[in-house]
């Protein structure tokens, strides 16, 4: 379900930067996934270059567990295209019943699944929910549990550098969208 920004601004108003969400996690232990993560994403000089060519603000707020394996590689790949350009704002909020208005209507699959991370322009008007796993991740997953032959897809060299591209794409397709946007562009006069 696609959100409104009147639901979506508060929830980012109320959420953590980088930092302070990976900070919430280490009492149980699982700071050190979200740090290696962190240091094996840097972005290299092609990727910096799109990310710094992204003109529009972005407002992205992310839903995630602390302690999950693939919020880290998400967030991680995400705080670093963040740094990148300030332009794009990211909140995260952690999957707890304090939001759970936001989680039950956002389910994926009939199920709350995290991450799930919505992307906004720059009046919170939602634009994009990306959620789950990326296409590298379930193919990975589908060759563990239905054979090699289930998957037409090579696996990639890099597995953790091929989640971070996939998310760089999503936020170079959300910049598009902005970007083309007739009503962003008539109160941008471009």
């Amino acid at each position: 379900m696609l959100m409104n920004a009147q639901t979506l601004k508060p929830y980012f108003d109320r959420g953590y930067r980088y930092d302070e969400f990976v900070a919430l996690g280490e009492a149980e232990g699982h700071r050190p996934q979200w740090d290696q993560r962190y240091s094996q994403l840097e972005l290299n000089d092609e990727q910096k270059s799109l990310v710094k060519s992204i003109t529009r603000e972005m407002n992205v707020l992310c839903l995630s567990g602390t302690w999950c394996g693939d919020c880290a590689l998400q967030g991680a790949a995400m705080q670093r295209i963040v740094e990148a350009n300030d332009k794009i704002h990211l909140r995260y909020i952690l999957r707890s019943e304090e939001h759970a208005e936001l989680i039950v209507k956002n389910q994926i699959n009939a199920g709350y699944r995290v991450p799930v991370s919505w992307f906004m322009a720059e009046d919170f008007s939602p634009i994009a929910r990306f959620g789950d796993r990326t296409l590298s991740r379930y193919r990975s997953m589908a060759r563990k549990a239905l054979g090699e032959d289930a998957v037409l897809a090579p696996p990639p060299a890099d597995p953790v550098r091929e989640v971070l591209q996939e998310v760089l794409d999503e936020f170079e397709r959300v910049h598009l969208v902005l970007r083309t946007s007739p009503r962003l562009r008539q109160r941008h006069g471009d």
